[in-house]
């Protein structure tokens, strides 16, 4: 799909074969349901105001470059993403969207402002500056597993505002249950949780 402007439409991407959306292509108040994967997704200039993203199946490791989101929702499983861009917003970037329907792991908000986003809502939770919160991280003894995961999700550049992490992931590689996981999180600065 590319040269074209779209409105309140639904666009299927298909599992086993390769989308590009783009170049000069945009959405308004559309709905993408995706069933693609990290092979079979490209964004070649994109731009998508309000409407929906839907991912179906887990999307791994993938970072949404080349497309601009304004006010969208983000719904499904993300694993590995990266929203935005980290050196320049005019190829890649996310503002005012919706992500509190979205199950999120170790994604991160590149070089966006965080006012107007959604995050997702428990077990996941964020980081709002995780390169703030390394000093605490690190000055901590936390439990093996999740010493780990904290150690990857705060270190981070200053063009990372946020990274996701999903409690009950933690939970299940570490052992402890769900609400020790989260009394541990809830001591460190700049952290979000949404119930």
């Amino acid at each position: 799909m590319k040269n074209q402007v779209l409105s309140s439409q639904t666009i299927q991407l298909e599992r086993n074969q390769v989308s590009f959306l783009g170049p000069n292509l945009e959405m308004h108040d559309c709905t993408v349901i995706s069933e693609a994967d990290t092979k079979g997704l490209t964004f070649v200039g994109l731009r998508m105001h309000g409407g929906i993203f839907h991912q179906k199946r887990a999307l791994k490791d993938f970072h949404f470059q080349g497309a601009h989101f304004s006010r969208v929702r983000f719904m499904g499983n993300y694993l590995g993403c990266d929203f935005g861009d980290w050196d320049d917003i005019n190829r890649s970037s996310v503002s005012e969207c919706d992500f509190s329907s979205a199950r999120m792991h170790g994604c991160r908000l590149l070089n966006c402002d965080m006012k107007g986003i959604h995050i997702p809502k428990w077990p996941c939770f964020c980081f709002s500056n995780p390169a703030e919160a390394r000093d605490f991280v690190n000055s901590r003894s936390w439990p093996k597993k999740i010493g780990l995961n904290l150690d990857i999700f705060t270190d981070e550049d200053r063009e990372c505002v946020a990274t996701f992490g999903d409690a009950s992931v933690l939970a299940k590689e570490s052992g402890l249950p769900l609400s020790e996981v989260r009394s541990l999180l809830m001591v460190i600065p700049g952290i979000h949780i949404i119930d």
